[in-house]
């Protein structure tokens, strides 16, 4: 699973424009999280030709921690904190404003959009949900201080998302008893007992993509990547690159982008001299995986398989890549389903994901944050709604802690939140005349036929 930083809010993209200059898109200093962030030991990538020494900090598998755990006491686990006979309240720490405004306003929307489907049928043992939304605006200072007002005014955290969740951690560690559900970011908020994810994070990679990229490209085995300086992203990328290799894949090129980086033809010129035949995209963002295919358009380098995780699967990317002769044939393999509305027909949540998100803001366009918020919040009425008619944190968590199969009713791969496991289904598309389009499974639904690949010792 990549998480991969949209700007959807800037006018310039929204009004269908390629902006004029492309160091627009650099005011802020890092261009991809990733939801794989490294749990375990493992070496680290040794310089080489092509494969220039990775920045300091480049071995990021060092577990993050907070604040050790303390033990809630009866009267934690018994509290109603955010509850009313008529209403539940629950918190939620995102980046909306900041350097990219915008950022992940897409979670509290997804978050409040399922809660108004919830609602709209008369909410969950007679309470409607709410959502108390708090802006971090890029700060981890704030992060920590929302976290605890969330905590003590609110009844759980659900949906939140933003890169400094980890300051958040201590504050979660601190008062157990609160369910945390929502896609984290930190090792250290993804290890506490009271944190459960829809996408649990985890070191290593789906072997399902490997293998049919390997079965349909059988000559594209020298992999090359563009790598977004940031610790998560080369987290990502080394549990991606230890499943390549396990299959037989060689590296041949890697560069870890500056994030103020707006052109990659220097990278395209060097992977095309050192023989690179697969191109990965999927620790970059959309945009920049657009510049990137653009740049190889007009150096004339067609390796043979262009492929990413998920970032490219952004309603935006096939128009500012350069449209459908430039995006013709770049492969897509995720374990979310296709829910830029593709999958509406076969994935009712899909349609309904869709709606309640135009519902809640009309000009939204629909993103993979908006989606983990509304499958937090999913997630998060489900153990509610377990809990009976007199819910209190504890026995939430005592109810989430027995969800262990998650799949947001088709919308992602089934995971287990409760034992913190990733999924290892997926599905692959490809991009055909402009459009994204299912490969396999052919209708619906992911391959679960498959392993999750995690080196020895993760």
């Amino acid at each position: 699973m990549a998480l991969a930083i949209t700007r959807t809010l800037d006018p310039m993209w929204r009004g269908g424009r390629r902006p004029a200059s492309r160091a627009w898109r650099r005011a802020l200093g890092s261009s991809l999280l990733t939801g794989t962030l490294a749990v375990g030991g493992g070496a680290v990538l040794a310089p080489g030709p092509g494969i220039p020494a990775a920045p300091a900090g480049a071995s990021v598998r060092a577990t993050s921690t907070c604040a050790p755990v303390e033990t809630p006491t009866a009267a934690q686990n018994a509290s109603t904190t955010g509850i009313t006979p008529t209403s539940v309240t629950v918190g939620n720490v995102s980046i909306i404003t900041g350097p990219v405004p915008g950022l992940f306003a897409g979670a509290p929307i997804g978050v409040k959009a399922y809660f108004d489907m919830i609602n709209s049928q008369g909410g969950v043992n007679g309470r409607k949900l709410y959502v108390d939304s708090k802006d971090d605006a890029f700060s981890g200072s704030q992060n920590q201080t929302e976290t605890e007002q969330a905590i003590a005014s609110d009844f759980a955290l659900v949906g939140s998302f933003s890169l400094f969740d980890g300051y958040g951690c201590a504050a979660l560690a601190q008062n157990s008893a609160v369910p945390d559900v929502s896609v984290t970011l930190d090792s250290g908020t993804n290890a506490l007992p009271n944190d459960f994810s829809a996408q649990p994070l985890a070191f290593g990679e789906s072997n399902g993509p490997i293998a049919y990229y390997k079965k349909h490209y059988p000559n594209a085995k020298t992999l090359g990547a563009i790598v977004s300086d940031v610790a998560s992203a080369k987290a990502q990328w080394e549990g991606q690159l230890a499943g390549f290799v396990a299959q037989g894949y060689k590296l041949g090129y890697v560069d870890y982008v500056n994030p103020l980086q707006s052109d990659f033809t220097t990278d395209v010129i060097n992977m095309k001299s050192h023989g690179v035949t697969a191109v990965d995209l999927t620790d970059v963002d959309w945009q920049d995986g657009a510049i990137f295919v653009q740049d190889m358009a007009t150096q004339s380098w067609h390796p043979a398989l262009v492929f990413s995780g998920g970032p490219l699967y952004a309603a935006q990317f096939i128009s500012h890549a350069g449209g459908p002769a430039a995006t013709s044939g770049i492969q897509i393999g995720q374990g979310q389903a296709l829910y830029l509305g593709q999958d509406a027909k076969s994935v009712p949540a899909d349609q309904q994901f869709l709606t309640y998100v135009k519902k809640v803001n009309a000009s939204w366009m629909p993103d993979l944050y908006t989606l983990y918020g509304w499958a937090s919040a999913q997630l998060f009425v489900q153990a509610l709604r377990a809990a009976g008619a007199h819910p209190t944190r504890g026995a939430v968590i005592a109810q989430l802690k027995k969800i262990t199969s998650f799949g947001a009713s088709g919308l992602l791969g089934t995971a287990n939140p409760a034992a913190k496991t990733p999924t290892a289904c997926y599905l692959m598309a490809q991009i055909k005349n402009g459009k994204y389009v299912r490969e396999t499974p052919p209708t619906s639904g992911f391959n679960c036929n498959t392993t999750y690949y995690q080196p020895s010792g993760s």
